[in-house]
């Protein structure tokens, strides 16, 4: 009788252990992170809000740019001083009448200089032979026409305005000596802008490159396959 009960407790065991089977584990793969596409770069813009296929002076074998103010004679570099200034005037803060009375003002105290430099500028152009009247007045208007580009206005008034001030207040001979200083100063908004929309079209022509396809090709994988091949075309060995 107790060889029995034990056999039956053995057995009872091993029903027990047979039952309390384990739970499976299951392993957990994380997924791979799904790429985030880069957003596309923006489109470069020109500066200063200016059209776009801007025509802009070449650049000289100097580094500089071939603007109306470079390279010029002392009498027309008191010329375009006077233009500038001028278009000044004019177009820079046309609320305060300040700006005209101060033009005004130079004109009477600089008129000896002024015309004489006007009569030594046509000079320079009747020289040039042909037609210089006409060469001359062209020159003129690009002038005027330069100093009111509209892109750069803000800062050409941001040095003009003051500079006409002072002008207006210098005396009759002082002009000479400020006026090729002078000219570059109020040229160098105009040169600033110029390096600005260079290196916009650089930047476009990259971006430009950035926006074109490229069609690769893995050559083993091409030389692999009889469909394109004809199984008749072997790599050369490197």
């Amino acid at each position: 009788m107790r060889t029995r009960l034990l056999l039956l407790a053995a057995c009872g065991a091993a029903l027990l252990h047979g039952c309390a089977r384990k739970t499976p584990e299951v392993a957990v793969v994380t997924p791979p992170p799904v790429p985030v596409a880069a957003a596309p770069a923006p489109k470069p813009r020109p500066p200063l809000g200016a059209a776009v296929n801007l025509t802009i002076p070449a650049i000289l074998s100097d580094g500089n740019y071939a603007t109306p103010n470079h390279a010029l004679s002392a009498d027309a570099a008191v010329w375009h001083l006077r233009s500038a200034l001028n278009v000044a005037a004019l177009q820079c803060d046309v609320a305060d009448p300040t700006g005209v009375a101060q033009y005004n003002r130079l004109l009477k105290i600089h008129a000896r200089r002024f015309a004489a430099a006007h009569k030594a500028l046509e000079a320079e152009y009747r020289r040039g032979g042909g037609d210089w009247q006409d060469r001359f007045d062209d020159a003129m208007t690009r002038v005027y026409n330069y100093f009111a580009q509209p892109p750069v206005r803000d800062r050409f008034c941001a040095t003009a305005l003051p500079m006409l001030a002072q002008v207006a207040d210098m005396p009759a001979d002082g002009i000479d000596a400020f006026a090729a200083p002078g000219i570059a100063s109020l040229d160098q908004p105009f040169v600033d802008f110029y390096r600005a929309y260079d290196r916009y079209r650089v930047e476009l022509a990259a971006w430009q490159a950035g926006q074109v396809p490229k069609l690769a090709v893995d050559p083993q994988v091409l030389v692999a396959s009889t469909d394109v091949t004809g199984g008749g075309y072997r790599m050369a060995a490197r």
